[in-house]
């Protein structure tokens, strides 16, 4: 056996050496990302699963309760959680709607058959009862309380209320260690946040970077393991790298690869063979993307990067698409400033308000009350309609519809310094991305030349047009309805020729 040789003291380190992606140990290509190993983000979510009825209806209508769509991702949330509490903030819902519901009966009774004032004004008396009591323990009961920073515990999450939701649940916490989202309508990136401008760049891989000999022919995951492999030295915040498989949710039926149960839900994770497959031939429904992922400020801040590169005979097309997923809205963290009990401002500031909004929440009592007692039973119309789809027509959308992350974020970073982070995470993501480029290519012999004159510029502007190679990016502005022209016209006032 053949010793290493030990590296003289002084002596520079040697160069590092590119490993191919399918030669690393298993586990480097499973590592899934965990996004910081923050719980604040969940706790927030979860109360606002109590705090927000609309939120927390949405949550179980587009997301827990359908069973065949897939689940788009939600960094840094542990959604099962979630889903668990928002069912239980629904069922408290539901019983204080019942008791409103009796007494909307009462009082209808008591104007309208009886004509006894007194016992209407009493009614109405006790409904507002009924609803500053729930607004209160909503606020100062133990649920809610639970979530406090130092009490909280995800696995004390309240049970699922049935089989049929715990199965549920269970396959949907499947997907936050899988590396395929399948998604419905125009963006794959769902869960993710807001597309930026995204740029994409070819060049020719067949011309020779050296005086004599051609360039070396080489494998399209060769350079997924290469980029994977540069920018994983970066010294990012929380930097997390992933390869993910966006499938369109339309083309999955008839497709065993991702769907092997046609009532099922789309799998969550396929074999690394069958992706570095996909890399090679990317189909139209079903494209590979290297995810570069940097997590800041407790989770709320997640700015990504997804790489595809695709290989043809004489041209490799390289293309980058910036997300940001930005923080919570500033309602969704009352839960760090509700003090353990109510101070003598916020009970006089609960009274007014429940005082104007009972009338109206007495009047939605009744049918609140009986959808409550079966509050899948819209599910159950959807199922047969998806059945028959799925069936008989063969027409059906797998793709996820909502984003439990996504649904509570706000539209724009709310802090100076969060799109300062953000920037700067992308910048130098993408420097080190197209410095990868290029090493790959002068290893292999090609001509990297006018790749190089063009680097900085895509770094600084996005913008590149010129000879043999070609960037596009959505940031390119030209001609006259273009956005750099039509933002300057909206800004010349109008002339009023009234």
């Amino acid at each position: 056996m053949t010793l290493p040789q030990q590296q003289p003291a002084g002596a520079p380190p040697p160069a590092a050496k590119t490993v191919p992606l399918a030669q690393r140990p298993a586990d480097r290509r499973a590592t899934v990302p965990r996004w910081g190993n923050g719980r604040d983000l969940t706790r927030y979510l979860c109360a606002a699963a109590y705090l927000d009825r609309a939120y927390a209806g949405s949550l179980i209508k587009q997301v827990a309760a359908e069973p065949h769509l897939g689940v788009a991702a939600a960094p840094a949330c542990d959604i099962p959680v979630v889903l668990r509490h928002a069912y239980l903030a629904n069922a408290r819902r539901h019983s204080r709607d019942l008791v409103l519901a009796v007494l909307f009966v009462l009082a209808f009774v008591f104007a309208f058959v009886a004509v006894e004032g007194g016992l209407t004004l009493l009614v109405l008396f006790l409904s507002w009862v009924t609803v500053f009591s729930f607004e209160l323990s909503t606020k100062y009961g133990r649920h809610l309380q639970s979530l406090r920073p130092d009490r909280f515990d995800p696995a004390a999450a309240p049970p699922p209320l049935n089989n049929d939701i715990s199965t549920r649940l269970r396959q949907i916490g499947d997907y936050a260690d899988g590396n395929v989202t399948t998604y419905s309508g125009y963006s794959p990136f769902i869960g993710y946040g807001t597309e930026l401008d995204s740029w994409s760049l070819t060049f020719d891989v067949t011309t020779s970077g050296r005086p004599e000999g051609e360039p070396e022919e080489f494998d399209v995951t060769e350079l997924y393991a290469h980029i994977a492999e540069r920018v994983g030295t970066l010294a990012l915040p929380c930097l997390e790298i992933e390869e993910r498989l966006f499938v369109e949710g339309s083309t999955l039926l008839g497709d065993t690869r991702f769907l092997p149960d046609p009532l099922g839900r789309p799998l969550s994770r396929i074999p690394f063979a069958q992706m570095d497959t996909l890399k090679r031939t990317p189909e139209e429904g079903a494209r590979p993307y290297l995810a570069v992922h940097s997590t800041g400020w407790g989770g709320e801040l997640v700015t990504s990067l997804f790489l595809r590169f695709v290989r043809s005979d004489s041209n490799l097309f390289v293309e980058a698409v910036p997300t940001v997923l930005f923080p919570l809205l500033d309602r969704y963290r009352i839960i760090d400033t509700l003090m353990p009990r109510p101070a003598v401002g916020e009970l006089t500031k609960l009274v007014s308000e429940t005082a104007v909004s009972t009338f109206f929440i007495l009047l939605a009592s009744p049918v609140r009350a009986i959808a409550g007692f079966a509050p899948d039973s819209w599910m159950s119309r959807r199922r047969r309609r998806q059945h028959k789809l799925i069936t008989r027509l063969r027409r059906f959308d797998y793709g996820a519809r909502q984003s439990v992350r996504r649904e509570a974020a706000a539209k724009n970073h709310q802090r100076h310094f969060q799109k300062a982070d953000s920037g700067m995470v992308l910048k130098t993501v993408e420097k080190r991305v197209l410095d990868a480029l290029v090493e790959f290519a002068e290893a292999r012999g090609i001509d990297a030349g006018e790749l190089i004159q063009r680097q900085q510029t895509i770094i600084n502007n996005g913008i590149i047009a010129s000879h043999g190679s070609r960037v596009d990016s959505s940031a390119v502005a030209s001609g006259d309805r273009s956005r750099t022209a039509m933002n300057i016209i909206h800004k010349i006032p109008l002339l009023k020729l009234d």
